[in-house]
């Protein structure tokens, strides 16, 4: 498949140290103001632990204005890109406001590689002039298919997202920190993989799956035991259900049912706000984020959003903010080999000990141990 490819020139005889170490794309007669950036590629070549270690700085993404570089995101291996076998898919949010989601497959010579693409959020840019990817020099080669931009417009619906679907290993995680925004996507991606499925049987088996995965959460987070008598008495209940449609919506409720002590009222008319930080926590919880900086972005007074916040959540910003960076390290712990103070530093913890500290208490084990079971 043809796609513009990386230099890979970090020793003599690479197979792709011949190759060019940049490529940029004109941003002039974009109109309207850049949202983000979505990049089609295999994300890398010649990534995998033996060639190169997790945690090198492999590229950098660059949104150039007339004078200086406006934007730059450092493409990490373990975090940005990695080994790009297609058996092992991605789908992660990396917290700087990036993402990745692996979304194909591609022919590179004899052989098929994974395709993912990796959504960088931008800040407002006044003058942006072009886009400049630039690799770094390491061993990974990268290939690049597609850029799509995405531009802001002043008219359309609010709630338009093209991060893509929710993996349902993180379901579990979403319940335990309460997110209920991505909670209820969830639940979308739930009603219309039940009307999808191939027969009444599979719908059954989704709705049963996911409810195990959401009780698991509530177990996790101090549910009683009343929560194990709930899958036998879903089975019960799907087996006398006859059409797609009546699974998806007692599948639905049911969930929802289970879950509601964690979640704020829909109703409240805060909630939209509550929502609005759920999802910048989401894409920027590796950044140094304060409830002063969200509260900012939501038009509130620091104290207001504090006050709404605790009442959506049950819990403070901090603590809340905390809770999501352990997810996602313990997430990154089991998926690669990112050393821990690498992981530690990657969802915004400045010091290993008190990632460690933090990290024990959550889990009740330590980061090298989740490492050593998940393993």
């Amino acid at each position: 498949m043809p796609g513009w490819q990386s230099n890979g020139g970090d020793y003599r005889g690479h197979p792709a140290r011949g190759l060019p170490f940049s490529l940029e794309i004109p941003l002039e007669e974009i109109e309207g103001a850049l949202k983000r950036i979505e990049i089609f590629g295999v994300f890398a070549l010649y990534a995998d632990g033996e060639r190169e270690a997790p945690g090198t700085f492999g590229a950098t993404l660059q949104i150039l204005d007339e004078r200086e570089v406006a934007f730059r995101l450092d493409l990490i291996n373990g975090r940005h890109y990695g080994d790009c076998d297609l058996s092992k898919p991605v789908n992660r949010s990396n917290g700087d406001g990036s993402s990745i989601q692996t979304v194909g497959s591609a022919r590179v010579g004899d052989v098929e590689y994974r395709v993912d693409r990796l959504t960088v959020d931008l800040p407002t840019l006044a003058e942006p002039r072009s886009l400049l990817f630039k690799d770094l020099g390491s061993a990974a080669s990268f290939i690049l298919f597609d850029v799509v931009i995405d531009v802001e417009r002043p008219a359309g619906c609010p709630f338009h997202s093209k991060s893509g679907l929710i993996p349902l290993g993180e379901v579990a995680s979403i319940v335990r920190v309460g997110d209920r925004r991505r909670f209820q996507r969830a639940l979308d991606q739930l009603t219309a993989g039940i009307l999808a499925s191939q027969d009444l049987d599979e719908g059954r088996g989704q709705a049963l799956t996911f409810l195990a995965v959401v009780t698991t959460g509530m177990l996790e987070s101090g549910g009683t035991r009343e929560l194990h008598r709930i899958q036998l008495e879903a089975a019960r209940r799907f087996d006398q259900l006859q059409t797609k449609e009546d699974v998806a919506e007692e599948a639905r409720e049911l969930c929802e049912r289970t879950a509601e002590s964690l979640f704020i009222c829909q109703d409240s008319p805060s909630a939209h706000l509550v929502d609005r930080a759920l999802a910048i926590v989401e894409r920027n919880f590796a950044k140094d984020l304060t409830d002063a900086i969200v509260a900012d972005q939501l038009g509130l007074s620091t104290s207001h959003f504090r006050f709404l916040f605790k009442q959506a959540t049950g819990n403070p910003f901090h603590k809340y903010l905390v809770a999501v960076r352990l997810e996602k390290a313990k997430q990154m712990l089991m998926e690669n080999e990112m050393p821990v103070s690498q992981v530690a530093a990657a969802v915004g913890f400045t010091g290993l000990s008190h990632f460690s500290r933090a990290f024990t208490q959550r889990f009740s084990a330590s980061p090298t141990s989740i490492r050593r079971t998940s393993g």
